[in-house]
């Protein structure tokens, strides 16, 4: 074991640069005084040795990094021929690779052109087809809710159309269908459209129908509230051309003709009982072939809810002539006493409300114009007596 150490160590010096044997000769010696020495410099005499060693170790490398600056200039120079050489023959390669490099590459780059060119001019007549199909397809959803007019013109051109089947190439197919489906589809449009026009007209024709009833109605409203308010006033001249008689015969024998005239007056008080009662009657059976009429038509009119809605309006215009009519007839015979008492009652009250006053005295206004007005019969007679 020993023996392979001492061929290790020995082997260790040799080197296959003859420049450096010397120094790699003397490398077994130097191992031998300074490896693993230990100087203890703090005494002077063993600070000089590790000096010395120093010095030693130091001259031998930077003698043999000379040998080696010395022994590469050679070297150093053939590199740099070798390099500058095949510089200047790469040089010639590439001035003779060149111009056939560029016109490969001119080549290659005109017929990559020429397949981008192709490639756009297909997709541009991929797209257009594309388009023309959409554009086929989109034509109904176009029409939706247009005049059944126009659906018909744009369903003469659908069946019209022609497609070119050269030009279309593989996707013909896709635009007779979509062709087909669209006029399909249109038709059912246009179908639809007719029906809803139909429809239309209908309802038109329904609503002037409508109104037309409701103008006769009113009409007929109409005629009876005039014939009612001429045939008021005949009986109120009639009572009147009576009471002036009454009191001229009352006026040349009193006596002999009270008996005679309670007899009248029984007779008028039946008289406008039954004609009241007639009256009631024929209101009775009008407000009865009235309300037939309304019910039948209502009946028929169920769904027409903005009609009914018109009707209700003219029913709250009735129902306020009605109520004026009433709140009419009642002051027509509101008595003076009454409305005086009236008046006296609410204003005893301790928050009296002035609307309700002002009423209150206006109903006493008409109750002395009617007072007055029953007064002129008295002053008749009294005259007559004179």
């Amino acid at each position: 074991m020993n023996a392979q150490v001492e061929m290790k160590d020995a082997g260790s010096n040799l080197t296959p640069i003859a420049e450096y044997t010397e120094t790699a000769a003397a490398l077994a010696d130097l191992r031998q005084r300074h490896a693993g020495v230990v100087y203890d410099v703090t005494v002077p005499k063993q600070m000089k040795l590790a000096k010395e060693a120093r010095a030693e170790l130091r001259g031998l490398r930077t003698g043999l990094e000379k040998k080696r600056v010395e022994i590469k200039a050679p070297a150093l120079e053939r590199c740099r021929l070798i390099d500058a050489e095949a510089k200047r023959i790469t040089a010639e390669l590439v001035a003779l690779e060149e111009p056939i490099d560029v016109q490969i590459k001119a080549e290659e780059a005109r017929a990559e052109t020429a397949r981008l060119e192709k490639f756009e001019a297909e997709r541009l007549r991929v797209e257009a087809i594309q388009k023309k199909i959409q554009a086929i397809r989109d034509v109904p959803g176009s029409l939706v809710g247009k005049p059944s007019v126009i659906i018909g013109g744009q369903l003469a051109r659908l069946r019209e159309t022609v497609l070119d089947e050269a030009e279309l190439g593989a996707d013909y197919l896709t635009a007779t269908d979509a062709l087909t489906a669209a006029i399909a589809r249109v038709e059912q449009l246009l179908v639809t459209q007719q029906e809803a026009d139909a429809e239309k007209k209908r309802q038109a024709e329904r609503d002037a129908e409508m109104e037309a009833m409701r103008v006769k109605m009113a009409e007929q409203q109409r005629l009876i509230d005039e014939a009612e308010e001429a045939k008021r006033v005949e009986q109120e001249r009639l009572a009147q051309v009576e009471r002036d008689r009454v009191a001229a015969e009352e006026a040349a024998a009193r006596a002999a003709e009270q008996a005679r005239l309670d007899e009248i007056a029984r007779v008028e008080r039946e008289e406008q009982e039954r004609i009241r009662a007639e009256q009631a009657e024929a209101d009775r059976i009008q407000r009865e072939q009235d309300e037939a009429v309304l019910q039948a038509e209502r009946e028929r009119l169920d769904a027409q809810q903005e009609l009914l809605a018109r009707e209700a309006v003219a029913l709250a215009k009735e129902r306020e002539a009605a109520a004026a009519k009433a709140e009419a007839d009642r002051l027509a015979n509101l008595g003076l006493r009454q409305a005086a008492e009236a008046l006296v009652d609410y204003c005893d009250r301790d928050e009296p409300e002035f609307d309700r006053v002002n009423q209150l005295i206006n109903d006493v206004r008409v109750a002395l114009a009617n007072d007055a007005a029953a007064a002129k019969p008295a002053r008749t007679k009294r005259a007559a007596r004179a």
